[in-house]
């Protein structure tokens, strides 16, 4: 892949050389949004998986005292 580029001298002048810039913002906000959705959803999976195990637990286990 060939840029055209030969010399950096001008560099300054030199327009963005990837697709998509200036849009840096909003695809980190998208990324954060995407972050603490897929959290907030594991702790109420581990949450529900916890729960799950202990009431299980509490029926296939017997009590000291019983």
């Amino acid at each position: 892949m060939n840029t055209g580029v030969t010399s950096l001298a001008k560099l300054t002048e030199m327009a963005e050389v990837y697709p998509f810039a200036g849009y840096e913002p909003l695809f980190s906000v998208i990324a954060l949004v995407f972050f603490v959705a897929f959290i907030a959803k594991q702790i109420v999976m581990d949450k529900a998986l916890h729960e799950e195990q202990l009431d299980h637990t509490a029926e296939a286990m017997a009590t000291p005292a019983e």
